[in-house]
């Protein structure tokens, strides 16, 4: 009984290959990225920040997440993949509603700088070098090359569409949500899609 429930548990998961698993996480959160990265200056000048203090929180996004990287290489090699992308994903959730709800500027400092925000236009972010030590596993030293090529693609495909949908909250406004509230809904998805 133990060996057959043991393969009960086991089969059901092999129709999903975890390159296909990777490949729409990927997808997800670039998509998220893409309308955060338009849709994070917008909203910090809607605040009432001033393109100083905007250009401030950019860049200590874009530190916080290179120190992520860095501290990512290093942990990589000691932790389980698995563990790693699910607590980067938790810090995403974290960060999405962060950003929604915290309005003052030291806090917001601090929510980029440890987060996951990403001002940039490429995916710069603490999964990238997990989900390629993973990847690289999973695939033949014949295949690597196509393997990451159609990572690439995936990202930027979805990085192009969550572009687009930063001009949800101006079809929001026409429902009679403010634009402010409508930014922060943005903010909410992308914890939605860290969830994911």
């Amino acid at each position: 009984m133990g060996s057959s429930d043991a393969q009960t548990d086991v089969q059901p998961r092999k129709w999903l290959h975890p390159t296909t698993c990777l490949f729409a996480a990927r997808a997800l959160r670039d998509f998220g990225d893409g309308f955060v990265a338009v849709l994070l200056p917008v909203y910090l000048l809607a605040l009432g920040f001033s393109p100083l203090e905007v250009g401030i929180i950019a860049t200590a996004s874009l530190l916080g997440s290179a120190l992520l990287t860095i501290a990512a290489g290093f942990l990589g090699p000691r932790f389980d993949h698995r563990q790693l992308l699910l607590a980067a994903a938790s810090l995403m959730i974290a960060t999405g509603v962060a950003f929604a709800v915290v309005h003052d500027y030291a806090l917001l400092l601090i929510v980029a700088f440890a987060g996951t925000i990403n001002p940039s236009a490429g995916s710069v972010s603490v999964f990238v070098p997990i989900e390629h030590a993973a990847l690289t596993r999973e695939v033949s030293d014949a295949n690597r090359t196509r393997m990451f090529a159609r990572y690439s693609l995936v990202g930027a495909l979805a990085s192009a569409v969550g572009a687009l949908a930063a001009a949800a909250p101006d079809v929001m406004t026409t429902v009679g949500l403010g634009q402010l509230t409508a930014i922060k809904l943005m903010f909410v998805l992308y914890a939605v899609v860290g969830l994911l």
